[in-house]
């Protein structure tokens, strides 16, 4: 095995790793996880026909409807606890709840966070999964929202006061009107004229940093003003209401915006305010502008509760019915409200579903789902170190395969070799090898130990009669002997320290990276913030990985290192063994007679 034998030989197994490790860094997985069996994908439309959102947002909820049109049912488990929201890199899981899950009915209503949203883009999605017996819920509803949410009503309980969704649980103190009345997004309020929603007060509904309110309405009648929200009172006050002929507007501190094209009676309207000190407070109407107002430098700090549905402080009772009532200590931006507007509405613009999907081996092997999820875990930093173990495993196989035919080649030689060696009378005899001795070890000592004896009959000839190898020439005849075999020895272990790399570098690469994959791990974890194992887990897998792969390097070049060094011993002394023999034949064919 030449240099440049074994160079094509690293060139190509360079080669092969490469296209190894592309197809792995890529992981183009075409199913998030094997063990569902079905999905969707929800398509997100931002663009003119869709709901035609002009600016980027992000973090924002959106609701999915899925009904017997639009979702298969009897293939999710009859709770819904199989059902899953992935991002539309088709990796990342979403948070979400169900608002309503009614198998019967064939309706559910999930809100889902998308993490963004591009502005005038077709392509935004999620994926919805579901077709798996052998999971738990993994619903999250004060996941669902962003921190500065503090407050969300869905009025989907049958009785007591409303449950808000948010992570603060700003639960109504009381209300003794209507709930779970069949309203826009499942159960809504209904308002008669003498209720309203008692919020009490809490350190969440602080806003100095700006305010949102957002609610759908559906106004009965107007007579007189009434408030869908009422806070506090003068310049503290904070107040959205309806004026006598259906206008809405909004008072925050001493800013009062103008007032709205009037609601119509016995319609669903998305009615949202919001304010940001020392800029704007704007009213939004079904997710476009309607009326704004500069505003003071400083939001107020109302006392006391607040009120949904009449005044702060009684009276301006509303008539009608509410639904998904919100309230955020930040000022969203407007394609905010188009979002919601265009996800919550009765035409649901944004959102629309596909055709469904199978691609899921709900039963499959889970050592092979596990080892999936680890390859979706592995970072760059690990995929680095695991092409590296990949290709010394893939040189130190290419060396073994080499060596082991070429060993192979010299046996089967010798074997040849010593057939004519033995049947020889004069130990100097043989002639030139046919093709069956050409790979022969011996052979070639032989050649040498021949070819010294030659010159020296040959310089000793010119001066005088020879009677036979004097113990000089004995010696410089072994000495050719050990030369060559000396030589054949080299021949036999070159390129043997890849194994040996193999066997001792392996493991410490794969230490590397595991090293290196728990740093990244503790560094993710202080920058978050927050300690769970489903965010360690991923990490320390891929950081395992990488040890794995060190030791797929160092086992088997073990083994292959140990196989090769046993059958060289056996021919070196194979070897050693003929060369005495052949020394002691010419020393009592050829030597000085006493």
């Amino acid at each position: 095995m030449n240099s440049i034998m074994m160079g094509r030989l690293a060139r190509l197994t360079l080669a092969v790793v490469a296209l190894v490790m592309t197809v792995g860094a890529v992981r183009a997985e075409a199913w998030w996880d094997e063990k569902w069996q079905h999905r969707r994908k929800v398509a997100l439309d931002t663009t003119a026909n869709g709901a035609e959102i002009k600016e980027a947002v992000t973090e924002v909820p959106v609701l999915v409807r899925l009904h017997t049109g639009n979702f298969s049912f009897t293939n999710a488990k009859e709770d819904g606890s199989d059902v899953r929201f992935v991002a539309g890199d088709d990796k990342t899981p979403l948070k979400f709840h169900f608002e309503m899950y009614d198998p019967k009915k064939e309706i559910a209503l999930a809100w889902v966070k998308v993490p963004q949203l591009a502005a005038n883009s077709g392509q935004n999605m999620v994926w919805v999964y579901y077709g798996n017996s052998g999971v738990q819920a993994a619903q999250d509803a004060g996941g669902t929202y962003d921190t500065p949410q503090a407050l969300v009503y869905h009025f989907s309980e049958t009785q007591g006061a409303p449950q808000d969704s948010s992570s603060y649980k700003n639960h109504a103190k009381e209300f003794t009107g209507g709930l779970g009345a069949p309203a826009l997004i499942g159960g809504g309020a209904v308002f008669k004229g003498a209720e309203r929603i008692v919020v009490p007060a809490s350190p969440s509904l602080a806003f100095p940093k700006g305010f949102t309110f957002s609610i759908w309405v559906k106004p009965a009648q107007i007579q007189g003003e009434t408030h869908l929200f009422s806070w506090g009172d003068g310049a503290q006050g904070i107040v959205v209401g309806l004026e006598q002929g259906g206008g809405a507007f909004a008072r925050v501190g001493q800013a009062v915006t103008g007032r709205t094209q009037p609601l119509t009676p016995q319609e669903w309207h998305h009615l949202a305010v919001s304010a940001e000190p020392g800029k704007r407070l704007t009213i939004y109407l079904n997710g476009r502008e309607a009326a704004s107002v500069a505003m003071a430098a400083a939001m107020p700090a109302p006392a006391g509760e607040a009120a949904i549905g009449g005044g702060a402080q009684g009276g301006q009772f509303f008539v009608g019915e509410m639904d998904e009532v919100t309230l955020a200590g930040v000022a969203r931006p407007a394609a905010w409200f188009a979002a919601a507007a265009g996800s919550q509405g009765q035409e649901g613009k944004l959102v629309a579903l596909a055709q469904e999907e199978e691609g899921g081996k709900g039963e499959a092997d889970l050592t092979i789902h596990l080892m999936k999820v680890i390859a979706k875990s592995i970072t760059l930093d690990g995929w680095a170190i695991i092409g590296l173990c990949t290709f010394m495993l893939f040189f130190a196989a290419a060396v073994f395969v080499f060596k082991f035919l070429a060993l192979q080649k010299i046996i089967k030689g010798n074997e040849t070799f010593l057939e004519s060696f033995d049947e020889l009378h004069d130990p100097l005899a043989l002639e030139d090898a046919d093709e069956d001795l050409k790979h022969s070890s011996m052979y070639r000592i032989y050649r040498a130990g021949k070819t010294e004896i030659e010159r020296w009959l040959a310089r000793q000839s010119e001066e005088k009669e020879i009677t036979g190898l004097t113990p000089s020439a004995l010696n410089i005849f072994r000495t050719a002997l050990d030369k060559a075999n000396v030589k054949e020895k080299q021949n036999l272990s070159s390129w043997l320290i890849v194994m040996t790399l193999g066997i001792s570098g392996g493991p410490f690469w794969g230490l590397l990276g595991t090293v290196w994959g728990v740093m990244n791990t503790f560094a993710s974890l202080a920058e978050s913030g927050e300690a769970n194992l489903s965010a360690i887990a991923p990490g320390v897998a891929s950081a395992l990985a990488c040890t794995l792969f060190g030791l797929f390097v160092a086992i088997p070049a073990l083994f292959a290192y140990s196989y090769l060094t046993n059958r060289m011993k056996n021919l070196n002394a194979d070897t050693h063994i003929f060369i005495d023999e052949f020394a002691v034949k010419v020393e009592g064919a050829y030597g000085e007679k006493a």
